[in-house]
């Protein structure tokens, strides 16, 4: 993987000297392992739940997790990639006071959805959900005090992906909260406690982790914060611009969000519990096939960024391509290795009850590789201006997703959902590529369809 980067880096001779060259190589071979440890820690958590609770009890937990995510959308309002680019434009521009006023900013705004969103939902909880089991909704509780952590804990980290601290800002959120509820799991399991660990315990212990990992992020962001903010007390906000950019990518986020959660959701209403458990676990093991494509995107970001604010689209073509054609020599051993030995995996590592996810395993597989292969095209458009563009192509996407778990899951189960993600994904990334075309001029695939682009 470390190989990967450095030919990347390699093959843009035309970049500024070393400086862009060796923040990619220094920046790709940490998120490189700081997304490798994510993604064997996520397993860990999966393998640790699994186990512990059970096919059924693990959906309950999936499923509380699900819902919790859906309603974190409005508390986020689509803020970490605009503080991301937004940080990244006012370093270039060494405007500090603005910089200072968007992070209060964002900030207080988190913190104002997520009072408006957790109140009345603390209150329906309090007098019933009638279509909630009791085991769901004790979850669930405990699922909504996440809510501002999580959103809080993603606007630290974009904090410092903007600043170019690619792997401190992945710390909290990708290594250290996932580790803590791991240890936290483990030791909740070996104490000789007088009642078994069950969904809303594993929700608690979820939420005493993010709890600390958001202390460590504010921390690392105070640690690294550029010496013309120390002592800054002047801020500079221009809330009307933040919102104008920030509702079109709340509503992207929240598309991403139903796009990945639908399937959960849906099956909660009309599969077992057990179903809901078994997709969950089959869905995160498909998403090792875009391990590259998670991993080089928080690197690439802010480079989108700076390069469309210079100009310069023919360095932006070039780390496209290379990045792309990383993206797809990572994703291809992870496919592999699923279609043959999938079912044994499955078995073996989380139990016989998730065996019967085999066949949704590969054709979830079959769109993750899909989704690899067309590059960080969601993130190039919102990194250069377009994510109203980005919104359509998702928005489209999503409601086809719906549409299509509403048809297959209720006939076809498990792999009713998985092929309605695949087809998501494949629609999702057609879309969004002929959007790039368009409005860039820029060819997002390893192997370009076409001879030349706009820029070459």
């Amino acid at each position: 993987m470390n190989a990967l980067i450095a030919m990347l880096a390699q093959r843009l001779k035309g970049l500024r000297g070393e400086g862009l060259r060796g923040q990619l190589v220094k920046g790709g071979i940490g998120s490189l392992g700081v997304n490798g440890g994510r993604i064997l820690l996520q397993f860990a958590v999966a393998v640790v739940l699994a186990r512990a609770l059970g096919a059924a009890g693990y959906g309950v937990y999936a499923f509380a997790l699900a819902i919790v995510t859906l309603l974190a959308i409005p508390a986020q309002v689509g803020l970490p990639q605009l503080v991301v680019r937004e940080t990244a434009r006012a370093q270039v521009e060494e405007r500090w006071a603005r910089m200072r006023g968007l992070w209060t900013w964002s900030t207080v705004f988190v913190l104002a959805f997520s009072a408006v969103l957790l109140v009345p939902f603390v209150i329906a909880w309090t007098v019933g959900i009638p279509f909630l089991s009791e085991d769901r909704a004790s979850a669930l509780l405990w699922g909504l005090l996440l809510v501002p952590l999580l959103a809080l804990g993603q606007l630290r980290g974009a904090a410092l992906h903007g600043l170019r601290r690619v792997v401190l800002g992945q710390l909290p959120e990708h290594i250290i909260r996932p580790a803590l509820l791991v240890i936290f799991t483990l030791i909740v399991i070996v104490l000789p406690l007088s009642y078994p660990l069950d969904a809303a315990g594993a929700m608690a212990l979820h939420l005493l982790a993010a709890a600390i990992a958001f202390v460590f992020g504010a921390w690392l962001l105070l640690r690294h914060i550029p010496e013309q903010l120390h002592g800054l007390r002047t801020r500079e906000y221009d809330a009307r611009v933040w919102l104008s950019a920030a509702w079109p990518l709340a509503l992207l986020g929240g598309m991403h969000v139903i796009n990945h959660s639908a399937a959960v959701v849906v099956l909660g209403f009309f599969a077992t519990d057990a179903d809901v458990g078994v997709y969950r676990i089959v869905a995160q093991a498909a998403t090792l096939v875009s391990f590259g494509l998670t991993a080089l995107t928080q690197v690439v970001m802010p480079h989108f960024s700076r390069l469309h604010r210079e100009g310069d689209y023919h360095r932006l073509q070039q780390l496209v391509t290379q990045s792309a054609r990383a993206i797809l020599l990572l994703s291809l051993p992870p496919a592999i290795v699923f279609v043959l030995f999938g079912e044994w995996i499955l078995a073996v590592v989380f139990g016989e009850e998730f065996a019967v996810g085999y066949v949704a395993l590969v054709i979830l597989v079959s769109g993750q590789l899909v989704h690899a292969a067309m590059g960080p095209v969601a993130i190039l458009l919102n990194m250069t201006g377009h994510e109203k563009d980005s919104l359509k192509g998702v928005a489209t996407a999503a409601v086809l997703n719906v549409a299509l778990n509403l048809s297959l899951v209720p006939l076809f189960g498990l792999e009713g959902a998985a092929v309605a993600m695949a087809l998501t994904l494949t629609t999702w990334n057609l879309l969004l590529r002929r959007a790039v075309m368009r409005r860039l001029g820029l060819e997002m695939l390893a192997v370009p369809m076409t001879r030349k682009t706009r820029h070459d």
